[in-house]
């Protein structure tokens, strides 16, 4: 029989056959084990019944090739899973540092509060000292008091009784209204930050379960990849026992075949994506001022986009590690944020998600048909630009991307793959 074939990745070769995704993952996303299965590889010994006729060996060819197209559609889609899980928790991690960022900005103010309201309290407790002769002297010493040993009610309690006072001039009276109101400013920042950080208790739990979702999802794509490396290697070798070839030019041959239709296709339970993508401009799905956008950025060098491509390059066949940011493993947005950091060009955080964000609040979006080298390739379910980002490549020419592309494969250099691409690209130095 004749069957489409396409292209595939040495290490990513190596996963289960397409059949058993749905078993690997559960209808919340997550990760469960894969249900037991048979080997049904050919042996060497079919390979050389095969050779007794021409008819029997295209047969032979075409059973193995298309078990290398079923693992290499199941690897990607296993990957994808692992994306989406790993993306997920980017945007946890984010949410969690803003939260953090937020806590520590609250606690200072009211810590600046707290100071600035005993300063003002001790100078109207000096106030009260000069009405000490006419029966103010108890007044005088319980505010005094108060503003180094007691709670900030007892002292809210002692500045409403002296604002009642008849003998005040008006600028005492604006002291004591100035100590009153910066009792009431430090209570109330206290109270944020309190509730900030009850919020960022929660924030943090979310990203710990995120993390281990991820973390789970990546370990099972790896754990595919080294399980199954050595049946794709032997199939590689039986081809070329067939077609009197090598293993490694049977396996150059099959990476490039229909290399434009190397996506599976996707999950019909993800975002759909509309037929026309929205404008840049005017999609309000994506914050105007995501988190972590640095708002300040240095102006980008003459050089900036080939010293991203250089660095890019100089990591090519380094491993894939979930939330890899170098030195020598690397996930897909930790990549392109590292290499645009060499650059002195900030691009977002370690996040898809955020990264498109920030090329689209700093306006460097353009059409995706309009690329260029060094502008940044996401993907999402569908290809929609409102959600389920799960990977971001660099465009280096000639309808070519530098990648971290998934779990078992390593950074390479790939033909610009068109399914799950969003509509438009991220120009950083644009």
């Amino acid at each position: 029989m004749s069957l489409r074939r396409r292209p595939w990745g040495a290490a990513a070769a190596a996963l289960v056959p397409a059949a058993l995704i749905i078993a690997l993952v559960s209808p919340t996303g997550a990760f469960a084990a894969p249900a037991a299965h048979t080997d049904n590889y050919p042996t060497w010994q079919d390979v050389q019944n095969a050779k007794r006729s021409q008819a029997a060996t295209a047969a032979q060819i075409d059973e193995i090739e298309g078990l290398l197209v079923s693992l290499e559609a199941t690897s990607a889609r296993l990957g994808k899973v692992a994306q989406l899980k790993a993306e997920e928790y980017a945007e946890a991690r984010d949410a969690l540092a803003a939260a953090t960022q937020k806590v520590d900005r609250l606690t200072a103010l009211a810590a600046d509060a707290r100071t600035r309201a005993d300063e003002s309290t001790a100078r109207a407790a000096r106030v009260i000292a000069q009405l000490a002769r006419t029966g103010g002297g108890d007044l005088t010493l319980g505010l005094i008091t108060a503003s180094t040993t007691s709670s900030a009610s007892q002292t809210d309690q002692l500045l409403a009784r002296l604002s009642t006072m008849s003998r005040l001039t008006e600028s005492s009276a604006d002291i004591l209204a100035r100590a009153q109101f910066d009792q009431n400013l430090a209570a109330s920042l206290g109270d944020d930050a309190k509730v900030a950080a009850s919020a960022r208790e929660g924030i943090a739990a979310d990203a710990q379960v995120a993390l281990d979702a991820a973390q789970a999802a990546s370990d099972e794509a790896e754990s595919q990849v080294a399980e199954q490396t050595k049946n794709a290697d032997r199939m590689y070798e039986q081809l070329a026992a067939l077609k009197h070839t090598t293993a490694a030019i049977e396996k150059k041959y099959q990476e490039g075949l229909d290399q434009k239709d190397d996506d599976p296709p996707s999950d019909p339970s993800g975002p759909s994506n509309p037929s026309n993508p929205p404008n840049p401009s005017s999609d309000p799905t994506t914050p105007s001022t995501p988190p972590g956008v640095d708002p300040t950025p240095d102006p980008p060098v003459a050089s900036a986009v080939s010293k991203a491509i250089s660095y890019a390059k100089a990591q090519l066949g380094e491993p894939y590690k979930f939330a890899g940011a170098g030195p020598s493993s690397w996930d897909c947005s930790g990549l392109t944020k590292m290499s645009y950091a060499a650059a002195g060009v900030y691009i977002g955080t370690h996040s898809v998600s955020n990264q498109y964000a920030t090329m689209k609040s700093q306006g460097r979006l353009v059409k995706v048909g309009e690329r260029k080298a060094g502008d940044l390739l996401f993907y999402s379910y569908g290809g929609s630009s409102s959600g389920g980002f799960y990977h971001v490549t660099m465009y280096i020419g000639n309808g070519q991307m530098i990648e971290a592309p998934r779990p078992g494969v390593n950074v390479r250099i790939v033909t610009v793959r068109t399914g799950d691409l969003v509509g438009y690209a991220g120009r950083p130095t644009g």
